[in-house]
């Protein structure tokens, strides 16, 4: 009889753990522990489970140039124009609230017009358009004041993009954020791997060698999307 009732017992301690992200809550439990037909002996059913909730989101705010922005402006959480990697890194569990990306935008501007934010994860793609105006020491600079005045506990600094004008430049910097990010104790990303051969843009993924296409930018914010999920 004892025997019985622990089998039973341990019958009862099984459970099953849900899916990842794109599947809802797990349906309910295939067999459950029942009183033994020839003793009568129940199992302690332990504490109740939690009711099954919407998985909490991860907010992220961003700051960056018109890789971000793409062709206009940010504005609040609208991204009004074209060739940006945002749309594609949406949807839940992601809840975007907005930031500052302005095309053509040095990290100086950046470093001026920024905010703080409530978000979980700041995501920074800044950088290209320091090539050839600011040294390196200032954009490092430019960059930590950055993060300082959004605030969020969490940062995903990203790799610029291929930049066909001088692809040893890019591949420089890159070298250098990677760097600084681990410094820093903040993530690195490099969305790029596959879209830039040597610093330059493969051919096919860039219409003027420093902007992506739809098709690349859309590539990159899954990528994107990706480490920010994992980030939860």
């Amino acid at each position: 009889m004892a025997a019985v009732v622990l089998a039973v017992a341990l019958s009862a301690g099984c459970t099953r753990s849900h899916a990842d992200e794109g599947t809802g809550p797990a349906g309910s439990a295939s067999s459950s522990a029942t009183p033994s037909p020839s003793t009568g002996a129940t199992a302690d059913p332990g504490p109740a489970e939690a009711p099954a909730t919407v998985d909490t989101p991860l907010t992220f705010t961003v700051v960056g140039d018109s890789i971000t922005a793409g062709s206009l402006p940010i504005e609040g959480t609208a991204v009004p124009g074209t060739r940006s990697w945002l749309p594609a890194a949406l949807g839940p569990p992601l809840e975007f609230q907005g930031g500052w990306a302005v095309p053509g935008a040095t990290t100086q501007d950046m470093r001026a017009g920024v905010v703080p934010s409530s978000a979980d994860v700041v995501v920074v793609l800044a950088g290209t358009n320091d090539l050839f105006r600011l040294p390196w020491e200032v954009t490092a600079d430019d960059l930590r004041a950055i993060v300082a005045t959004v605030g969020v506990p969490r940062v995903l600094l990203s790799a610029i993009p291929p930049f066909d004008v001088d692809p040893a430049q890019a591949l420089e910097l890159n070298r250098r954020l990677e760097d600084l990010a681990a410094a820093q104790g903040w993530r690195f990303i490099d969305p790029w791997q596959g879209i830039s051969v040597d610093g330059a843009y493969a051919p096919g993924t860039s219409a003027d060698g420093v902007h992506p296409t739809q098709e690349v930018a859309d590539v990159v914010g899954r990528r994107l999307r990706a480490e920010l999920v994992g980030l939860r």
